[in-house]
């Protein structure tokens, strides 16, 4: 038993060297430490943010940026504008405990790539001319808009509820991605689903549709249909 033991604890050591050789890192959780940081940056219409933030972006006249959550996440945080995008990620690498959440104003908005199992709210944003959206890694958002053209990608099981209205819309949807888009109705949509992604859409006009991989399309309203299906995929009327 004692020489059990003994073995036990020698590989217990040796499997925490080799961790540590390998530069693994854990966090050092403790008690949550809460702060927030506001970050003087402006001159963006674009954002492109990562690391399982939780984000919130509304309309205003100046530009303001809060991140709040626990203080060694923030210290850890990498904000920067270039080209008029807004970077928002972690310098470092590792599992976190605690959520990190922004809420960004900004005058107006045409585009947002959010990765990485984040959760994003857009609301109150009008009379846009064309909005590109891009959700991966698991992300989910919820956007409440007004724009002539939308361009949609969804990637990685990733879940978007768009909502107001619009006049066309093209999305890309692959990974088992959901659009959930009845309350957001346009004139024209083209559709690329793969993967058993799925997609609710409101159309007038014409729908054109390519579906692949077991994938599914409803839509609700009376537009002429171009449908190019394979792989028990379906489109549906609502």
């Amino acid at each position: 038993m004692k020489r059990t033991t003994f073995f036990q604890l020698i590989c217990t050591a040796l499997l925490l060297t080799g961790l540590s050789s390998c530069g693994w890192r854990r966090e050092d959780i403790g008690p949550f430490q809460g702060d927030q940081q506001t970050f003087e940056l402006a001159n963006f219409d674009r954002l492109d943010m990562g690391s399982a933030f939780t984000i919130t972006v509304q309309p205003g006249s100046a530009f303001r940026i809060l991140a709040e959550g626990d203080r060694r996440n923030l210290d850890d945080l990498d904000v920067y504008t270039r080209n008029g995008t807004l970077y928002a990620r972690y310098r470092n690498s590792r599992n976190r405990q605690y959520e990190t959440s922004f809420t960004i104003t900004m005058p107006t908005l045409r585009g947002v790539s959010f990765s990485g199992a984040s959760q994003s709210s857009i609301a109150g944003f009008t009379n846009l001319n064309e909005l590109d959206i891009e959700l991966s890694g698991a992300s989910k958002g919820q956007f409440a808009v007004q724009a002539k053209q939308t361009n949609l990608t969804l990637s990685g099981a990733s879940n978007l509820q768009l909502s107001g209205l619009g006049a066309a819309l093209g999305a890309d949807l692959s990974g088992a991605s959901t659009l959930q888009a009845f309350a957001y109705p346009v004139n024209d949509a083209n559709l690329d689903l793969s993967g058993a992604s799925k997609a609710n859409i409101s159309v007038s006009s014409s729908l054109d549709i390519d579906a692949s991989g077991a994938s599914n399309v409803r839509y609700r309203g009376a537009p002429s249909v171009k449908q190019r299906l394979s792989g028990s995929s379906s489109v549906q009327t609502d």
